[in-house]
């Protein structure tokens, strides 16, 4: 980027001349369920990589500037963070002045969030959970072996509502095109809930593939389904117990999956970096262990969120910055968040055992354009 098209609040960031922080922003009400805390008193802040959180907030920014101020990002429920971090234009600052922060620098990333930033605890009973993007051979084109279809969005309205079992049925066939061929309908449905995948072709070569959409109908938890009926202990629910026992269970399997009537639509992607995501919500790919699912509704995309929680098998703590890019079907309020974690075995461990307490906390822009009262 060349100096003179930086913006002055970049430009004096750069060269080390940052105006103090406009500090101007009022306590907010009581409704609003925002608890103020300094960025230093969060839990494990001192320990995080913030350069890397930077990172990925910037890749963010990067749709943001080109967006018409007036965009909503989201936080609909909640009135004072819709006025004040609700559009496009309102980060649209905070966005120019990151661009202009040395990368891979840790201190200076620290000093980009604390003069640019106010931090406010939103929950302190989340469910963290995890998501990750499956690996599994596939094909093109149908053969033996590769039966089982992912559809593309039909442009047809009346199709594109079709329930799961309508779909599942064959009412989609010929009438809309079909991104890839999967072995196993269990390999499908799982993959329409992550959003995205990579499918291993038998030329060698993969194919990333991610949402396009999806028919409208409820999404339902088939866990919370198996657990009631006693085919998996509450304790054990897991991406991993899900899959093998509907895997193993194929006559019991096709029943538990119609019952969750959404179906995802999913569609090639074009080329992306091996160690990013699909494009989540916010239109760019998301990092893993730094990008997060949230309700919009609640939490604007693009926003800095703090989760404080556990690692799932060790039980360590995990405390890091992450960024709200993705947006998941089953995460409603701010008392749910998923955590991107990436690709492949480790991935898929992770994220198939994310299902912690912890809490979260919202970085909200100090903005001139703050309500005064």
């Amino acid at each position: 980027m060349r100096l003179k098209y930086l913006p002055l609040a970049a430009l004096l960031a750069l060269i080390g001349c940052v105006p103090p922080p406009n500090t101007g922003e009022p306590t907010p009400p009581a409704s609003a369920g925002l608890t103020p805390i300094s960025l230093s008193a969060l839990p494990g802040w001192a320990d995080d990589n913030i350069a890397d959180a930077l990172t990925t907030f910037v890749r963010g920014c990067k749709a943001i500037l080109v967006m018409p101020a007036d965009t909503a990002l989201g936080a609909s429920n909640n009135g004072y963070i819709q006025q004040i971090a609700g559009q496009a234009g309102l980060w649209q600052p905070a966005c120019n002045a990151a661009e202009a922060v040395p990368p891979n620098d840790d201190a200076a990333a620290r000093t980009f969030f604390t003069n640019n930033f106010n931090a406010y605890q939103i929950s302190n009973h989340a469910l963290i959970t995890g998501y990750f993007e499956p690996q599994y051979p596939g094909s093109k084109n149908l053969k033996p072996g590769f039966t089982v279809p992912l559809y593309a969005k039909p442009a047809d309205p009346a199709l594109a509502s079709l329930s799961r079992a309508d779909i599942d049925h064959g009412a989609l066939n010929r009438k809309t095109p079909v991104t890839a061929y999967l072995a196993d309908p269990v390999d499908a449905f799982m993959l329409q809930i992550q959003g995205s995948g990579r499918i291993l072709l038998q030329n060698g070569t993969t194919l990333r593939v991610g949402f396009d959409g999806q028919n409208g109908q409820p999404y339902v938890p088939i866990g919370h389904i198996m657990v009631q009926q006693g085919d998996i202990p509450a304790d054990q629910v897991s991406f991993q117990t899900i899959s093998a026992w509907l895997k193993a269970n194929p006559a019991q399997a096709t029943g538990i999956m119609e019952q969750n009537t959404r179906y995802v639509f999913i569609k090639p992607l074009g080329p992306l970096p091996d160690n990013l995501g699909a494009p989540g919500s916010l239109g760019v790919p998301v990092t893993a262990g730094r990008s997060l699912a949230v309700d919009r509704a609640d939490i604007p995309l693009g926003a800095p969120v703090f989760l404080s929680t556990t690692e799932p098998t060790s039980g360590n703590p995990l405390n890091r910055l992450t960024i709200a890019q993705d947006t998941g079907g089953g995460i409603h309020g701010t008392d749910a968040a998923d955590l991107f974690f990436g690709s492949g075995p480790d991935a898929e461990a992770s994220a198939g055992h994310m299902m912690q307490q912890g809490s979260l906390f919202i970085l909200l822009p100090k903005s001139p354009t703050a309500p005064t009262s």
